[in-house]
């Protein structure tokens, strides 16, 4: 299974105890997989399904809107990926609608913001549209949450749904969809733990730690052999000046500071300029054998 599906196994498991949270998240359920059809001349509300799990949680769900009994409702499975709830009873539909606030636009169907006024009404929203259509990418790959809404009005409000909760979230335009999308760990990491997914919270924790902690030893031994590099590439060019100084005029030609540091770094060639200064006695600062250095690559172009 992949991350997104885990979160949605957990989130399944999570059912509100007020009734107000309860139809919260069946509207955000609705405002997400729920349309308006009409089959043979009759209405019908359709809530998309994608497993036995889902719909098993709409139908409770549904149950606290309507009634106990099993009659408000059919299932319809024409093909493997196109599953659904149908309400068919007129009435029935209409009590959907009063209780939750909803609002047909042609065949779809808007949600009054007056459902999610308080804020567990908001997080339960919040569950009810990630388990209908959205989607967490894993986070060893990326930090990438998605929910695809019918219209932009429906994006905007799930926004600042997000943004209530101190949150910042964006929508991109994808064919016929506006999707509303986190990019984000830390915000990431909020949603989960304001939808309820505490275990998947912990999971993406867990792995941010070790993926952060991966990151920053990579960026210092990258870091290391960048400065490996750099020092190693500088070394070559003073060798090859005291090698030509040597082939030239000999070592000896030169003042006594520079023969000394000529043979110190032919003896050590990969040391730093700070390393290099400690092995005189006695020492000598970075900035005295950069000097030291420069005059010798000053007296070989003289020679050449």
């Amino acid at each position: 299974m992949s991350y997104s599906s885990d979160v949605k196994a957990e989130l399944l498991g999570v059912f509100p105890k007020a009734v107000h949270c309860r139809m919260a998240e069946l509207a955000g359920i609705i405002s997400i997989s729920g349309r308006i059809q009409f089959t043979d001349g009759k209405k019908f509300m359709a809530i998309r399904s994608d497993n036995d799990d889902f719909e098993e949680k709409v139908v409770r769900l549904l149950r606290v809107v309507l009634s106990d009994s099993d009659d408000f409702y059919t299932k319809s499975n024409e093909l493997k990926h196109h599953r659904k709830i149908l309400i068919g009873d007129g009435t029935d539909i209409d009590t959907i609608f009063l209780k939750l606030k909803l609002k047909e636009d042609g065949t779809r169907i808007s949600v009054d913001e007056i459902i999610t006024e308080r804020a567990c009404c908001k997080k339960a929203f919040l569950r009810g549209t990630f388990l209908a259509g959205g989607s967490i990418g894993s986070p060893e790959k990326s930090y990438q949450y998605e929910i695809p809404t019918l219209s932009e009005s429906e994006a905007d409000k799930l926004i600042r749904i997000i943004e209530s909760f101190d949150l910042k979230a964006r929508k991109v335009k994808r064919r016929d969809r506006y999707v509303v999308y986190v990019k984000d760990g830390n915000t990431i990491s909020s949603i989960l733990g304001h939808m309820g997914a505490v275990n998947s919270l912990m999971e993406f924790e867990n792995i941010r730690i070790v993926k952060d902690l991966r990151n920053v030893v990579n960026r210092e031994v990258n870091c290391d052999a960048a400065n490996m590099a750099k020092i190693a590439g500088a070394a070559r060019k003073q060798l090859e000046d005291i090698e030509f100084i040597e082939s030239k005029a000999g070592l000896e030609s030169l003042p006594e500071n520079l023969y000394e540091m000529a043979v110190m770094r032919k003896m050590y060639p990969y040391l730093s300029l700070t390393e290099l200064g400690e092995m005189f006695d006695p020492r000598i600062g970075k900035s005295g054998v950069n000097h030291r250095l420069r005059k010798l690559s000053e007296y070989a172009d003289g020679l050449r």
